[in-house]
């Protein structure tokens, strides 16, 4: 059995709606993507973050568990992350959603592709608060009117969604200990802390229940594999922040590919 995302059915999605008080203790601002020395989560949003020309879109906030978009809906606008985390989402069950990846600062999604009428995927805030700015379909439809960075950043939102969506499609045909190895790979990856020794440092707010929506697994299932990590020696730490070695990880999860055959 799938796990599911933890969402509040009461979560609003209208783009013009309001959002709760933020959580502090939760909501990432301005991490980065892996680099030597970088950290996941400084103080305060930047404006290196986001393009510049993105800082006179509107702002909008959400609280935690509340939805960006939902999948099938009319695909009105792109939003550009400033600060938080987000579960990207695909239909699998009537009442589950199958995580295809983690979203933060400075990644685009959203309506990407002005000739697709909906959202292709969903998008939850998972942190205590998420900042976007948005940039509507129609002014992505300008072509030349709008600037060049803005254009560039969606182009490459559109190359990043077709790698999450075949890494997605790739990893069903995989064991589970493999997805949970590769979900935890590409998390740190994308927002982990190099260190000197070459582990990778992961802090983020995300629970068992939400990694195993990553994987397709129950979250009892997904809970023994990290203790089978751990005990292995592969992985350090507790469920929002872990330590480890990628090639050692990465190892892992082709041995259970191969035992799996």
């Amino acid at each position: 059995m799938t796990a599911a995302v933890n969402v509040d059915p009461r979560a609003s999605s209208d783009p013009q709606g309001g959002a709760a008080a933020a959580d502090p203790r939760t909501a990432l601002r301005g991490a980065a993507p892996l680099a030597p020395q970088a950290g996941v989560a400084p103080q305060g949003v930047t404006a290196s973050v986001i393009p510049e020309a993105a800082l006179s879109l509107p702002r909008r906030a959400f609280a935690k568990n509340e939805h960006l978009y939902r999948q099938g809906e009319s695909a009105t606008q792109a939003f550009i992350l400033e600060a938080g985390l987000v579960a990207l989402t695909l239909d699998a069950l009537h009442d589950r959603d199958r995580v295809v990846a983690l979203a933060g600062p400075g990644d685009v999604i959203g309506a990407l592709t002005p000739s697709l009428p909906a959202y292709q995927d969903g998008a939850v805030a998972l942190s205590g608060e998420v900042s976007v700015r948005l940039l509507p379909v129609a002014d992505q439809a300008a072509g030349g009117a709008r600037p060049r960075e803005l254009a560039a950043l969606l182009d490459a939102a559109v190359g990043e969604q077709i790698v999450r969506l075949t890494r997605a499609l790739e990893d069903s045909a995989h064991p589970v200990p493999a997805r949970v190895a590769n979900a935890l790979l590409r998390l740190g990856e994308r927002f982990g802390q190099r260190m000197d020794d070459g582990a990778v440092r992961l802090t983020l707010p995300v629970t068992h229940e939400t990694l195993a929506a990553m994987v397709g697994a129950a979250r009892e299932t997904t809970t023994s594999i990290v203790q089978q990590l751990r005990r292995a020696g592969l992985i350090e730490g507790t469920r929002g922040s872990y330590r480890f070695v990628p090639s050692e990880l990465s190892a892992y999860a082709s041995e259970a590919v191969l035992a799996s055959r």
